[in-house]
């Protein structure tokens, strides 16, 4: 039983490059799987708009006991980031049914990302 989240982190490519070899094991123990990337190859398309401060990597999981607070790797993964990167270089977003409000275990300020990686909240009550 607990609760279950959803988590997604967007990290420009500067982070993504830079990453510690105990954060990529996190990431992967973790479940994390690379849900889109852009590259410089995505810059020379005609019409783009993006821009090399768009470079960079979404990563997503999903129903994992997300409990920022009490597991010391998720703990140590966030000061990586936190000690590492500026902050404005990647996102992370938890969603969670239980607390949909909640922006508890969010960090980072990547806001204008090309995922467009944000908390989307929606209730359906429905029968038959």
């Amino acid at each position: 039983m607990g609760v279950r989240s959803d988590v997604g982190i967007a990290m420009k490519e500067c982070v993504v490059n830079h990453l510690s070899p105990e954060a990529r094991e996190f990431l992967e123990e973790w479940g994390f799987e690379e849900k889109g990337t852009v590259s410089a190859k995505d810059l020379s398309h005609e019409g783009t708009r993006l821009t090399k401060d768009d470079l960079g990597t979404l990563f997503a999981t999903s129903d994992v006991k997300w409990y920022h607070q009490d597991y010391e790797d998720i703990q140590a993964f966030y000061t990586h980031l936190n000690d590492c990167h500026d902050e404005e270089d990647y996102l992370i977003i938890t969603a969670c049914s239980e607390y949909p409000e909640s922006e508890d275990g969010n960090a980072g300020e990547w806001d204008d990302n090309p995922f467009n990686l944000h908390k989307y909240t929606t209730v359906e009550l429905s029968w038959d």
